[in-house]
């Protein structure tokens, strides 16, 4: 990048002070329990929205007709994780996303009655596998 393009001149700096703008300040998101495998869906059209940031924009975008995890958004967006947890929560806030968080490891019932996992949780996680 030219100097021309970065207003401080320095790509790093840049860098770090553009996610500090597109999120106007927050560090962390509304629901921090977001986790990075959470699936997302646009429910709204980003063509048909104005006044959103082109970060925003970019979220629907990849979210329309198909599901990405959190994760998946922040690789495309070359954003960080962190600020793509505060802009979906925003978006989905405003009703423009809506995010499917399934069961985890930490969830109670993904466990059975003695406390380890539970079998439905060890065949899918098999199934996912046999699928790759």
């Amino acid at each position: 990048m030219s100097d021309a393009m970065t207003p401080f001149g320095d790509e790093e700096e840049a860098y770090t002070v553009r996610p500090y703008a597109v999120t106007g300040g927050r560090v962390s998101a509304a629901s921090k329990d977001l986790p990075m495998e959470a699936l997302v869906e646009a429910t709204a059209d980003p063509e048909a929205l104005t006044g959103l940031t082109p970060e925003k924009k970019k979220i629907l975008q990849l979210a329309t007709g198909q599901y990405q995890s959190v994760a998946e958004l922040s690789a495309h967006t070359r954003l960080p994780l962190g600020v793509v947890r505060v802009l979906v929560t925003d978006l989905a806030e405003v009703n423009y996303l809506k995010i499917h968080v399934g069961g985890t490891a930490d969830d109670a019932s993904t466990h059975d009655a003695s406390g380890g996992l539970s079998l439905s949780l060890l065949e899918s996680v098999l199934d996912g596998i046999a699928a790759l």
